[in-house]
Formats: C-alpha cells, structure tokens, sequence
C-alpha cells in the first residue's frame, strides 16, 4: 500500500474532492473572498513567526491591488494580492520611533473575557 507518512494516499481524497465541489460552486468574487480570507490565516502565521525571530514586520493594506498585481506579475499567474507584509530588520541608531513612549489600551479595555 502507498502511503505518505503511515497513511494510505487516498485517506483524504473524500475531503479534498469536496472542497473541490464547494468552491467550483462558487462565483469567481466569492473564490476571490474565500481565498483572501485563507491568505489571512498564514498572514498572521507570518507576523507571529516574524516576531519570533525577532525580525519586524508591518501588515499593510489600502495599497492598489491591481498596480502591485501587475508591478509583481501576479496579473499573468492568475493571481491577485489581498495584503503586503515587508519583512526587516529595524535601523535601532536612526530609528526616531523606537525611544517614544507607546501607548497600548489596558486589558480590560482591549479584550472582552467570555467566563
């Protein structure tokens, strides 16, 4: 029997094939939206890996999709970009912003606790 770390090739073929049928039933705007609200998942995947490496990272939207689509090529892959995340490392000697006080909400005021 094939299979790919100890279980069988076919054991998600069901899933797969259904997901399939799901999103072939929708609109070419709802795969757009489906599949931007998936690139978020790994988006924060991202930033919260960035962190962990100590690397900074700025999430960034209202930048003009069609112009960065077609800038990067991505016009020509079939592909379209939901958000940019630049990736760096801060300059710590020239960065004026590092030394400022920042301002972060109390807990109570950021986050509503479920009991």
């Amino acid at each position: 029997m094939n299979t790919l770390r100890g279980l069988p090739l076919n054991t998600t073929d069901e899933y797969k094939n259904r997901l399939k049928e799901q999103l072939a039933s929708l609109t070419e705007e709802q795969q757009v939206a489906h599949a931007a609200k998936q690139a978020y998942i790994a988006f924060g995947l991202a930033i919260a890996q960035a962190a962990e490496l100590g690397i900074d990272a700025t999430p960034m939207e209202g930048f003009s999709n069609i112009e960065l689509d077609q800038l990067l090529g991505l016009d020509k892959l079939g592909l379209k970009s939901a958000t940019v995340l630049p990736l760096g490392y801060r300059m710590e000697g020239e960065d004026w912003l590092l030394k400022l006080k920042k301002f972060r909400l109390p807990k109570e005021e950021f986050l509503i606790e479920l009991a």
